[in-house]
């Protein structure tokens, strides 16, 4: 079990299906180090009269829960979905060995750098991002030098996360079907993808200016490296949620029974919100004292993005609407319905974020914070589920959630969706009461807020474990009832033939058999291709 082989052929898968469930894997490792760092924060949130010395720990795992999320769960999910939205439609990974190596790479440089305490906030502002005094430590481990090669990991880690994008790229150009347009889930992965790649080098530039300020004194312009950041800091929002907007065009129609309102809108839409998660970023500069004419740009920006997604949701929703009957009983189709539900409570907030009169009030409240949580916790989470769900699905031919298992994989999704969709606007309505994030002293009036949320939270934590766990459990302990007979014919001058046996359930996902041996043919031995 533990031989040498067995051990490389786990950390360094050679197929297609081997590298998605590696990606996937280290998102929910990810996923759990967030949610325990988020539940941590929430103990002393539940506590009005905190000591400052609280401070220190409570902004310690502020950063943990920030940096694994945005450096860790973003980058690692967003990948996971696009390989395997490929891998729905036909294509391959060629360069297993590279996409693994770059995954261990990437987990052992923000392993790195966490291990030092980061203590200043996922968005690394300067100056405080670098200074190592008395009065304030970046990182509560790391002094001098050794702060410098904490910034030098995480830019090799973003790098390495860069490179594993652009091969997908690369393998989706290659491995595409001749003469067949992309599937539409295959399409918003891989344009997404392309995104990333563009996107994601500036983080690891800002991290390396860092490096060269620690090490070599190399000056930093303050205003230039939060626009070399944002760059990167507003589209890492859209790394997961658009991909996940391919898997619900996907499963919406499939799960509606019928066909998507319109392909074309969806087709479309991939220009738009590409283009458009790359121009409003400059609305994180709102509190700097910037010309009215880029005021101005910001709030035509973020409507022509919210547009996008304002399509979406219409595109989806008629399909649902114009439908004869949505299949709710299906963990997939339920965990799809739930994040587009969910999108919309949670888009429906930020639509008066970005202008000016209102921002500089709720810029640096819980209302942010209800925000941009409720559309993780809601499209993202849900739509990753759905994803996942499926992921187990395609993976083993034949392979079905069982009746009892479907009813706690449904009952843990409503469990989750219900009581964190509550969790959202409790925080919005804190943000809007004036309640400051990032702030561990809070007055007395937030008491109950605080407690009802943290009682959500246990409850909604509750139920995504027992919708993962049932569907994890059912797969695991799947096994598939087949058998193998050989048939002839001699006495009709027929040759003999190998008959499979397979049972309906069986029959039904003959397709999935296929699928993935295409893939592993095409991610191990791509040549043939060439020859055929």
């Amino acid at each position: 079990m533990f031989s040498f082989s067995k051990l490389k052929s786990v950390f360094f898968p050679s197929s297609t299906s081997g590298v998605i469930w590696q990606y996937f894997a280290g998102s929910l490792a990810w996923l759990a180090i967030v949610g325990m760092a988020a539940m941590n924060l929430r103990t002393y949130l539940v506590y009005p009269q905190n000591s400052p010395q609280v401070g220190v720990t409570y902004y310690a795992f502020l950063t943990l829960h920030g940096w694994s999320a945005m450096l860790g769960l973003v980058p690692f999910a967003a990948i996971s979905v696009i390989a395997f939205s490929m891998y729905k439609d036909g294509m391959s990974i060629r360069r297993t060995k590279l996409m693994s190596s770059m995954f261990w790479i990437a987990n052992a440089g923000l392993i790195f750098a966490l291990l030092g305490g980061p203590d200043m906030g996922w968005y690394m502002y300067p100056p405080l991002a670098v200074e190592d005094n008395s009065n304030f430590h970046a990182f509560l481990n790391y002094h001098g030098p050794l702060m410098g090669v904490a910034y030098l990991a995480l830019a090799i880690s973003s790098l390495a996360q860069t490179i594993a994008t652009v091969n997908l790229v690369s393998d989706a150009y290659a491995t595409k079907p001749k003469g067949q347009k992309l599937g539409i889930f295959s399409a918003y992965g891989v344009a997404f993808a392309v995104i990333i790649a563009l996107t994601l080098p500036a983080l690891t530039a800002g991290e390396i200016w860092y490096t060269l300020n620690i090490l070599a004194g190399v000056p930093i312009n303050t205003l230039l490296w939060l626009v070399l950041f944002w760059f990167y800091g507003h589209p890492v929002v859209y790394y997961v949620p658009f991909p996940i907007f391919g898997a619900l065009y996907y499963y919406v129609p499939k799960f509606s029974g019928r066909s998507l309102y319109s392909e074309k809108w969806a087709r479309w839409n991939i220009y738009l919100l590409a283009v458009g998660s790359m121009l409003i970023w400059v609305h994180h500069l709102q509190t700097f004292p910037i010309p009215v004419p880029v005021r101005l740009w910001i709030n035509l920006s973020t409507l022509i993005l919210a547009s996008g997604s304002g399509l979406t949701v219409l595109n989806l929703g008629l399909t649902v609407l114009t439908s004869k009957g949505y299949n709710l009983k299906d963990p997939v189709g339920m965990a799809t319905l739930m994040a587009l539900i969910g999108f919309i409570l949670g888009g429906v907030q930020a639509v008066p974020l970005p202008m000016f009169p209102i921002n500089p009030i709720v810029h640096n409240t819980y209302y942010v914070v209800g925000h941009f949580h409720l559309v993780i916790w809601t499209l993202i989470l849900m739509g990753f589920t759905a994803v996942f769900l499926d992921l187990l699905r395609t993976m083993r031919p034949g392979f079905n959630f069982s009746r009892t298992s479907t009813r706690m994989i449904n009952a843990g999704i409503v469990l989750w969706t219900i009581p964190f969709a509550t969790v959202g606007y409790l925080m919005s309505v804190e943000g809007y009461m004036g309640m400051l994030r990032r702030v561990i002293a809070y007055p007395e009036t937030f008491y109950l807020y605080n407690v009802a949320i943290s009682f959500l939270a246990e409850i909604g934590i509750a139920g995504i474990v027992m919708a993962v766990g049932s569907a994890l459990v059912d797969f695991l302990t799947y096994s598939v009832p087949s058998s193998v007979g050989v048939s002839s014919s001699t006495s009709t001058g027929g040759t003999p033939s190998v008959v499979l046996s397979q049972g309906s359930d069986e029959r039904k996902s003959f397709d999935n058999f296929k699928l993935m041996l295409n893939n592993s043919v095409n991610g191990k031995y791509s040549q043939i291709r060439k020859v055929s």
